[in-house]
């Protein structure tokens, strides 16, 4: 059966990381990531920063050979780099070790990253790899595929559960709505649009973790 496991790492793990130390409110999540021959190159979506800030935070780092837009979709931007191996110790170790990434958002405070092991012990040589390769992580999650979701499932981030939270509790999901994502958003002290992106990001990653893994 496969396994789910949830893990923290530093803002700078990954290259993408420098941008939050220019625009600390940003928030990224990674949309897969594709090997290229020598390089990787992640699409990602981001939040709270344009698509020009993106590219004057990230062009100027070792490593990272151009930023460029696929996408914009309701005020988002996805876009893509190409990061050469030797900067992505992670990358390379998820594909050593088997494990697929199901999810991953990365804001100021770190990297939130969920992983699906596809058979026993994948997920304990990811660790111990990431160990010995130098990296910082912390086990926030461990459980398999069958185990239905709980209060205090961790594969939501923080700012994603209380959102989801809010929304519950506030009749957003009633029919009809008893409240609306504007007067969510007032209470967060957010725009509407960043709540709506932090729910869809929240949905997202249930999907993956619980549905998705189950059909595989």
């Amino acid at each position: 059966m496969a396994t789910i496991a949830v893990f923290r790492f530093p803002s700078d793990t990954l290259v993408l990381g420098a941008l939050f130390e220019a625009h600390p409110a940003a928030t990224v999540e990674i949309e897969g990531v594709i090997p290229t021959g020598t390089a990787m190159t992640p699409y990602f979506w981001v939040d709270g920063v344009s698509e020009r800030q993106v590219r004057d935070s990230l062009d100027s780092e070792t490593g990272v050979n151009g930023v460029e837009i696929v996408d914009t979709f309701d005020g988002r931007s996805l876009l893509r780099c190409n990061c050469q191996n030797d900067h992505n110790k992670l990358f390379d170790i998820v594909a050593a070790c088997d494990v697929s990434l199901l999810a991953a958002e990365g804001t100021a405070d770190g990297w939130t990253l969920t992983f699906r092991g596809n058979e026993a012990g994948a997920l304990a040589r990811f660790d111990e790899a990431s160990r010995e390769a130098g990296l910082s992580l912390e086990l926030c999650d461990l459980h398999d595929t069958a185990r239905p979701i709980t209060e205090d499932a961790t594969v939501l981030t923080q700012p994603q559960r209380e959102a989801l939270r809010l929304a519950y509790e506030n009749g957003y999901y009633e029919t009809p709505r008893e409240t609306t994502l504007a007067e969510i958003a007032g209470e967060l002290d957010i725009s509407r649009q960043a709540l709506a992106n932090r729910l869809a990001r929240g949905y997202r990653s249930l999907i993956r973790t619980y549905v998705l893994a189950e059909s595989t």
